[in-house]
């Protein structure tokens, strides 16, 4: 029986589990201190303390690295790589820390890992992590050259509620094609066609959400650019954190605004009709997409709970297929069956390569890196 250790970190917590092969013994939620997050200028200024809590969380628990077989992280934001798992080496963590992109504290998963695993030879891997873009070339292209569209969303979920329905129906997930909406804090819609994700519509693209904008009128978007109400910074944060229900409610708990429902408010309804709306159109596009007839329509994310939202998607596409409904996240159970994988030979791991955007070669990468490392006391260096 394989020991595996999965993280994944958040915003403001740290989410650890204990796996016995595919059976989840301890699960918990570490919350970072107010005062460290005040501190934290950047999300890997956060690396000790949140190292530091995960490893008294071990020995809490009664466990050591020595018990460990392998530690599975959540990938962070790095330059668009292919699905599965890959082995976190220095490279990785080196562009986590200095060219992300984006800043993001999914970065810090692998990087708590290898602090972990250091001195030891229990691997440290991802799986599935959030650059993961599998979509093909023609969804790629946009009327602007130079500006290209991505394949990111909640890939480690969505593929793993694929692979559940593809089981439940007696099939493969690469024998089956989906479309999965994951109704969370964002909204992605994704198409899985025969074992890839094809397509996507994701949270800067489709469907506003709790708390982000989804797609905008461009010309009504560029004015408020050059407004002068907002810096880019500002309005970045307001679109993908301050938009949504936060902005129409000041909440992003989509059960406050059920409450709001049933008491009669009818903003609260027309938005959330509208929210409902926009990613049933999403996963019409998707359909498109897909070249198969597509098994399942899949609703999946916190969300999912929300009978309004559900029931109304539900009769606006289940013209498309039947849908399954399954509430919630499964990210640590994908992370676990990814190392399990690993582990039992089922999966390849491979070995991360790629450089950020605007670098040639690893010399001229590594000339960056030490020269913020020489500029930033947070990277050893003195300013």
């Amino acid at each position: 029986m394989k020991t595996i250790l999965v993280i994944n970190t958040g915003s403001t917590s740290t989410k650890v589990a204990i796996f016995k092969d595919d059976t989840r013994v301890i699960q918990d939620n570490l919350f970072m201190s107010e005062e460290v997050l005040k501190r934290s200028m950047t999300a890997v200024d956060q690396l000790p303390f949140r190292t530091q809590i995960v490893t008294e969380w071990l020995a809490n628990n009664g466990y050591s690295i020595k018990d460990l077989d392998i530690i599975a992280a959540r990938g962070g934001p790095l330059p668009p790589i292919k699905g599965g798992a890959y082995r976190v080496n220095q490279l990785m963590v080196d562009v986590l820390t200095y060219a992300p992109v984006s800043r993001h504290e999914s970065a810090l998963a692998c990087m708590i890992g290898m602090n972990l695993a250091k001195g030891s030879d229990v691997p440290v891997i991802i799986y599935d992590g959030v650059s993961v873009d599998e979509i093909r070339e023609v969804a790629r292209y946009t009327g602007f050259p130079g500006i290209r569209n991505s394949g990111r969303g909640h890939i480690l979920n969505s593929r793993r509620v694929s692979r559940m329905t593809a089981a439940k129906l007696g099939k493969t997930y690469e024998e089956s094609t989906f479309i999965v909406a994951h109704l969370g804090g964002s909204i992605s819609v994704s198409a899985h066609d025969r074992g890839r994700i094809v397509d996507i519509v994701n949270a800067f693209s489709g469907p506003m959400s709790t708390q982000r904008a989804g797609r905008l009128p461009m010309d009504q978007l560029i004015g408020l650019c050059y407004s002068g109400k907002y810096g880019q910074q500002e309005l970045m944060k307001l679109l993908n954190g301050g938009s949504g229900y936060k902005a129409y409610f000041g909440t992003q708990d989509a059960r406050k605004v059920a409450e709001l429902m049933d008491a009669g408010d009818p903003l609260a309804y027309a938005v959330t009709e509208a929210l409902s709306y926009q990613t049933s159109k999403a996963i019409g596009e998707m359909r498109v997409a897909a070249e198969h007839p597509v098994d399942r329509v899949i609703l999946t994310g916190g969300m999912a709970n929300f009978k309004f939202v559900t029931e109304y998607i539900t009769k606006r596409v289940s013209f498309i297929a039947p849908v399954e409904l399954l509430p919630g996240e499964f990210e640590m159970e994908a992370l676990a069956e990814g190392a399990l994988d690993v582990l039992t030979g089922k999966a390849m791991l491979q070995e991360f390569d790629l450089l950020p955007a605007g670098y040639a070669t690893r010399e001229e990468f590594y000339d960056y890196v030490r020269s913020c490392q020489d500029k930033s006391p947070a990277f050893g260096g003195n300013a």
